[in-house]
């Protein structure tokens, strides 16, 4: 053997030893980048190796606010700003669509919550979300002070669709109570645990000119001394909102009243200091449900697709069955907004409340003025 041929034979080992040991190699999988989900709208994702399409929104909200303070501890100015995300997850089933949201949601005290954890598949819901028993067209304007409370509770219900913009909602949900410190006779108005769920239902007709509801729950007021007979608590609302495009496109006029009967958590007063669910009655031994009333309205006009005005009103009624502390107040307000650039939104708003309470009342009527100037990125 020659010094060539040994040359050319190492070098045909070394290559076939290469090509062995390359073939044990791992090998990269095809990269499986984000695809568009165009199924449920703009800005839904499909989750890599999924079929679920998740989209992900929110805002970045900084308020400004200028109140008048009844004493020198309240705060006469203040800045605030709130962060809020949303996680929406859909995808297809035998059953029907299958969707969930959760809302994560935290301010500049430093506390972060969920405020809103639910799931549905075809009607069926679940989860922490607002009752559809409260009906609520007015409380978007000023912030949220003509909303019917804070209506977010867990429940459970059945969306049922007729056609033709028709559904229905029953369900059930957690009780919730209003505990006041102006019973008469004893210090506070305590609950029982819960024994019975918070009946809810809704009907509720969208269409092309606007949208119209009427709901309701019903409630076990459930007392902390046994020797209290349960009382049935109950709120029933109707409302609409109805399109003004004969206007201008983007204008429209919203409506909205409620009569509470023991359920004052469901409202939009939902004042501790001098509202509670029930009274104790020394006469009769026994606790008398309170009554609250209200109507709001509002009317939007749009002067082009990025600003208009606002101007609402507001009035409710507070019957205390111990006639300590009824009372009537009233509320208007107005607000400017303008879209400078796309997904930013600057609002300038004020606000009157005058609360009056009857002459036999333990606390002084008063009248307040509010300003605003919001700022909100949405994404």
């Amino acid at each position: 053997m020659n010094i060539k041929s040994l040359i050319l034979g190492s070098a045909a080992a070394l290559v076939a030893g290469g090509a062995a040991q390359a073939a044990d190699l791992p090998v990269a999988e095809p990269v499986d980048y984000v695809k568009v989900c165009d199924a449920y709208g703009a800005g839904y994702f499909f989750l890599p190796g999924t079929d679920t399409c998740l989209k992900i929104s929110g805002y970045v909200r900084t308020e400004a606010r200028f109140s008048e303070a009844e004493s020198r501890a309240d705060e006469k100015f203040d800045i605030w700003a709130r962060g809020q995300v949303n996680f929406d997850a859909k995808e297809e089933t035998e059953l029907g669509t299958l969707s969930s949201r959760v809302r994560i949601e935290g301010e500049d005290d430093g506390d972060i919550s969920i405020a809103k954890a639910w799931l549905s598949l075809g009607g069926f819901y679940a989860g922490f979300l607002s009752s559809a028993g409260i009906v609520d067209y007015v409380g978007d304007v000023y912030g949220g002070d003509y909303d019917l409370g804070d209506t977010d509770v867990p429940q459970m219900g059945y969306n049922m669709a007729f056609g033709n913009g028709v559904t229905a909602t029953l369900g059930i949900a957690n009780n919730k109570h209003l505990i006041g410190d102006k019973s008469v006779g004893l210090a506070t108005v305590d609950y029982a645990g819960q024994s019975l769920p918070t009946l809810v239902a809704r009907l509720k007709v969208d269409q092309a000119w606007g949208s119209v509801a009427v709901g309701g729950i019903v409630s076990q007021a459930r007392y902390g001394w046994a020797q209290f007979d349960n009382d049935v608590a109950y709120s029933v609302s109707a409302g609409g909102i109805f399109n003004l495009d004969m206007l201008s496109a983007g204008s429209e006029f919203a409506l909205n009243g409620f009569y509470t009967k023991g359920a004052m958590a469901w409202n939009g007063i939902n004042d501790a200091s001098v509202m509670s669910d029930a009274t104790y009655d020394a006469s009769t031994g026994e606790f008398e449900l309170n009554e609250l009333y209200g109507v709001s309205a509002s009317l939007k006009y749009a002067f082009a697709d990025n600003l208009w005005a606002i101007v609402a009103g507001g009035y409710g009624e507070y019957d205390d069955q111990g006639a300590s502390e009824d009372f009537d107040q009233w509320t208007a307000s107005a607000e400017l907004g303008y879209k400078p650039v796309k997904n930013l939104k600057v609002v300038a708003g004020i606000q009157y409340t005058d609360r009056d309470f009857e002459a036999a009342a333990s606390t002084a009527d008063y009248d307040t003025w509010e300003g605003k100037l919001r700022l909100q990125r949405n994404f």
